[in-house]
């Protein structure tokens, strides 16, 4: 059929590599957490909304940080190298 192209063209191609780069950039910076054990800190009820149950675990994590139990967090793409 005259007008449809069968493939992708180059625009198409060139959009979806700069999208795809900007998703792998995301990816890469956004924190992730080191291992470590926190054996008390923040609490929220069982049934609690999904938001109150993160700041609770957020505030776990920065006073065990500033506790030195944990480390802080860093970068995603930090830890692709070792």
């Amino acid at each position: 059929m005259p007008g449809t192209p069968l493939h992708p063209t180059r625009r198409q191609l060139t959009v979806l590599c700069g999208l795809a780069l900007v998703c792998l950039g995301w990816y890469a910076v956004e924190p992730v957490h080191p291992d470590c054990l926190v054996l008390s800190g923040g609490y929220a009820p069982g049934d609690a909304p999904p938001a109150e149950r993160y700041v609770a675990h957020q505030e776990a994590y920065e006073q065990a940080v500033s506790d030195g139990a944990c480390g802080p967090s860093r970068p995603r793409f930090r830890t692709w190298t070792g």
